[in-house]
């Protein structure tokens, strides 16, 4: 038994059992995934929680891959049979047709996670190679929101008492906003406060529980905000507003600019007054429904 006791407690997964994936997009899955390979890196660090990593590592590795959706897994285990398994659970997203035009896309590096995940279960200390893993799995996720947290995490070694505090900290509060029902998060409250590791420098940059999925437009896509008065030179940039936006990224002034005859239009209505902007909700609706047809 390790010190604290709750470490030592494995849980099955929540996120499948309380139907949580109906309110997650695929890039929900992807962001979570990379913030529980950071909230367990980060625990490695701390000796009586490294039994919990353990262990938890070793229930995801149990069936050698997780290319089956299975209830008696852990979370990660099914966060990664979405992303690198069999598809089945794919419907069961906020948005399956966006999620599997995006799982097309992902080439993701099994190997890299299992040889991470097996330095994990055989409770090996970090070591300067995890850095690499977790670049690998951070780059085929597309995780730019938490590229600083792994950046922290890769130089843990490195960071001053408040920098280790301040990055566990602003992981803490990203699995809180992101991952609320996740058999992970409770453990790792507990990790914070056993180890008082909590952080008044660290700030909450998640805005929304749930970020839509940044599918890129096809052509059509992009050449109707033509109609709405955007010039040619701009569409390719205008259109990119809204995945920045939905990620809680910054919109480089070019983009916002290139945006600025569609926020136009919009400004328009809202001071038209109620009548136009019911109007303008009544059309969203019906142009929402016809796309989902």
């Amino acid at each position: 038994m390790s010190e604290f006791k709750f470490f030592d407690y494995i849980s099955e997964g929540k996120l499948v059992r309380n139907d949580s994936l109906q309110r997650m997009t695929y890039t929900d899955v992807c962001d979570l995934i990379l913030l529980y390979f950071l909230a367990l890196q980060t625990m490695r660090f701390y000796p009586s929680s490294r039994k919990y990593v353990q262990n938890y590592t070793k229930e995801v590795l149990k069936w050698n891959d997780w290319h089956y959706h299975r209830m008696s897994g852990n979370d990660l285990y099914n966060l990664l049979n979405i992303v690198d398994g069999e598809d089945r659970l794919i419907d069961k997203l906020k948005n399956p047709s966006s999620a599997k035009t995006l799982r097309q896309r992902t080439y993701f590096p099994t190997l890299a996670c299992k040889r991470l995940l097996r330095d994990m279960s055989n409770g090996k200390n970090p070591s300067s190679s995890d850095a690499s893993e977790l670049m690998k799995i951070n780059n085929a996720l597309k995780n730019s929101k938490y590229n600083s947290q792994r950046r922290s995490v890769a130089n843990f070694n490195t960071l001053s008492n408040q920098d280790r505090k301040k990055t566990i900290t602003e992981i803490e509060i990203s699995l809180k906003a992101r991952g609320r029902t996740s058999d992970l998060l409770d453990y790792y409250i507990m990790f914070v406060t056993a180890y008082d590791l909590e952080s008044d420098r660290a700030v909450d940059r998640e805005p929304v529980v749930s970020v839509p999925d940044p599918i890129e437009a096809d052509v059509k896509d992009i050449n109707m905000l033509r109609l709405l008065g955007v010039p040619t030179k701009d569409l390719p940039f205008a259109y990119k507003v809204l995945s920045l936006a939905s990620r809680g990224m910054a919109i480089p002034p070019r983009f916002a600019t290139a945006y600025k005859p569609i926020m136009q239009i919009v400004d328009d209505i809202v001071k038209a007054g109620p009548g136009y902007v019911n109007l303008f909700k009544q059309v969203h609706k019906r142009a929402q429904s016809a796309r989902n047809r």
